[in-house]
């Protein structure tokens, strides 16, 4: 039978009406035409690649575990800095020290000598006593600052005991992270898998009513002729009625509208439907279970 698509929900309920007129109840003269056979459409679905699934998983992720670290490690990120600044000044200002006491030893020492040249006592041992003193008050003086040291291994110690207590904190929200990526992972490709299972035992059902329809069409168009007489004259069985390709086009008409509308959409104004019982018949559950796997796939 030949009809344009239904594009909205009254236009279906009309196409429907007369394709059941037309085959219900029409007692024209018997066209010869070859039996169409059943066309049911079959579900594709390609299961994903666990390492890509782990891969988007993981960028999903990924902010939020930064998000977190971020968040828990500021304290010991500012402490580990305040330390790290302390010590820089410490070493900088020691330094400066050091060689301040080093060119006043060496500004004291040089006016010693010119004094002792001038006063012809270079050798003497006035003059030698006199720059040990200035050697031993030096030496003194460094020792006093090298002292000082210790307050740089105190910033030091500090600022390496922040950046260890923030990589074990890393450590410990990586860890922690990865193991929320492989329970998502994991959950993710169950339910791939039994996308995929429920797919493949719904192709092999409609593969088994193709074959069936298919098989169907042997007769010889003399015997569907004759048969045709025959039932016209006392009303069609369900069998008589895909034969001659009622279901068929009523389910070319029902998706026809349904596959314009979005998967949720189209199952809940299914189910709803009453009527879809009465023109679907046998093939009701079929076309259902279709429906159902289509809106659980988007």
């Amino acid at each position: 039978m030949e009809f344009e698509l239904p594009s909205t929900k009254a236009e279906l309920q009309a196409v429907l009406k007369e394709i059941d007129d037309y085959y219900r109840y029409f007692k024209g003269e018997y066209e010869e035409r070859p039996l169409e056979e059943l066309v049911l459409e079959k579900l594709a679905f390609t299961m994903p690649v666990e390492t890509e699934v782990r891969r988007e998983v993981t960028e999903e992720f990924g902010p939020k575990a930064d998000a977190e670290f971020a968040e828990k490690s500021a304290a010991l990120q500012a402490r580990r800095q305040m330390y790290e600044e302390l010590y820089a000044a410490e070493s900088t200002l020691l330094a400066k020290r050091l060689e301040d006491a080093k060119l006043s030893y060496e500004e004291k020492l040089s006016k010693l000598q010119a004094d002792a040249a001038k006063r012809g006592i270079a050798q003497t041992s006035a003059y030698l006593s006199l720059a040990a003193k200035l050697e031993t008050e030096y030496e003194r003086e460094c020792a006093e600052l090298n002292r000082q040291e210790e307050k740089k291994a105190e910033y030091l110690r500090e600022s390496t005991a922040a950046n260890y207590n923030v990589q074990l904190l890393s450590e410990a929200i990586s860890l922690k992270y990865d193991a929320m990526v492989e329970d998502e992972v994991r959950g993710r490709m169950d339910k791939a898998r039994d996308i995929s299972r429920e797919t493949v035992k719904y192709n092999n059902q409609i593969e088994e009513k193709l074959v069936k329809s298919r098989n169907d069409k042997i007769e010889t168009e003399s015997t569907l002729k004759l048969r045709y007489l025959e039932i016209t004259a006392k009303g069609l069985t369900e069998e008589q009625l895909t034969e001659l390709g009622y279901y068929k086009d009523t389910l070319r008409a029902i998706d026809g509208y349904y596959y314009t509308i979005d998967a949720q959409s189209a199952y809940d104004d299914f189910t709803k439907d009453t009527t879809m019982p009465y023109y679907l018949g046998p093939f009701y559950n079929d076309i259902l279970y279709k429906y159902t796997l289509r809106k659980n796939n988007e």
